[in-house]
């Protein structure tokens, strides 16, 4: 089972290397259409779209993520639903004062985070094979797209880093909630709530007078570059995505996990080549090369121990 998983989340972080260039298409109509200056606004709306599908498609193709609904599967979708809206909302609003080098290298500090706030949880130190991969993974997810250039500690830099968090205590969140509840009711739960954060965001740009209108709304609804790069970060980004990391993220160790999900620039980085958005550097190659060391001491790290009696109970 806890190689199914392992695959499983590899094939997340390939995913989620999609999603940057869907998501970078959206954001490119939505410009077109509104204008610069509506970036959060823009973000709200494509977050309540994208999980408002995510929701209506979910239920309508997984029965099973329909029952069992009860009151803790609720708190359990909207702490990972209101976990996953923050670090959104921090990376996206840092980004306007941060170049995406140091996003992505304050952004990779999740998976630190993650074995730093595990380590006080558990009142241990991490095993030394994990902590060494998190250093490398994290090393490397800092350098794909070069060397990241921080003069001065500014809101962006501060906001990014509050984001970086939010996914650490997301990744751990996970681990500990999809082991309580079933995981597709706690799935379709938390994409609804992501879903009203989203329509939230959006409301309260509206109330600032920075909002996108009705007219704008129903013109991107209409554009075919802005529908497309919607459906496949709906369908594959979120649905896809999202139910495999809270099907199998329960069998491997939250340190572990993070560091695959690490993987996701890399994948990023090769598909915008690809598309003629990037290109190929010595820097892409260095934290290449940093996250895969990572994650192979990682995985060596995890098979020199025995699988969990939570992986052992669920196996059975």
């Amino acid at each position: 089972m806890r190689t199914r998983a392992t695959i499983a989340l590899f094939l997340v972080s390939i995913v989620w290397g999609f999603t940057f260039l869907w998501m970078k298409q959206a954001v490119e109509a939505m410009e077109r259409v509104a204008g610069p200056g509506h970036a959060v606004a823009g973000s709200g709306l494509f977050l309540a779209l994208r999980f408002t599908l995510a929701t209506l498609i979910l239920a309508a193709f997984v029965p099973a993520s329909r029952r069992g609904i009860r009151a803790d599967t609720w708190r359990g979708g909207a702490w990972l639903g209101v976990l996953l809206v923050v670090g959104f909302i921090l990376q996206m609003v840092g980004l306007e004062q941060v170049t995406p080098a140091v996003s992505a290298f304050l952004t990779s500090l999740y998976v630190l985070f993650l074995a730093i706030i595990t380590a006080v949880i558990e009142r241990r130190l991490p095993r030394v094979g994990f902590a060494v991969g998190a250093l490398l993974a994290t090393a490397g997810a800092a350098l794909v797209r070069g060397r990241p250039e921080i003069s001065e500690w500014r809101l962006g830099e501060l906001l990014t880093v509050g984001a970086s968090f939010a996914f650490a205590v997301h990744i751990l969140a996970t681990d500990r909630v999809t082991k309580r509840v079933p995981a597709m009711p706690v799935t379709l739960t938390m994409f609804a709530v992501i879903a009203v954060g989203g329509a939230l965001l959006l409301a309260f740009e509206a109330a600032r007078g920075n909002g996108i209108g009705f007219d704008q709304i129903a013109e991107l609804c209409r554009d075919p570059s802005f529908l497309w790069p919607l459906g496949l970060t709906t369908v594959f980004g979120t649905v896809v995505a999202l139910a495999l990391m809270n099907l199998y993220q329960r069998e491997v160790e939250p340190v572990r996990a993070a560091i695959l999900y690490a993987l996701e620039p890399i994948w990023a980085a090769m598909i915008g080549i690809h598309a003629g958005e990037d290109e190929l550097t010595n820097w892409l190659l260095l934290g290449g090369g940093l996250l895969l060391a990572g994650n192979l001491v990682a995985e060596l790290a995890g098979q020199s121990k025995s699988p969990h009696p939570t992986a052992r109970a669920n196996q059975g």
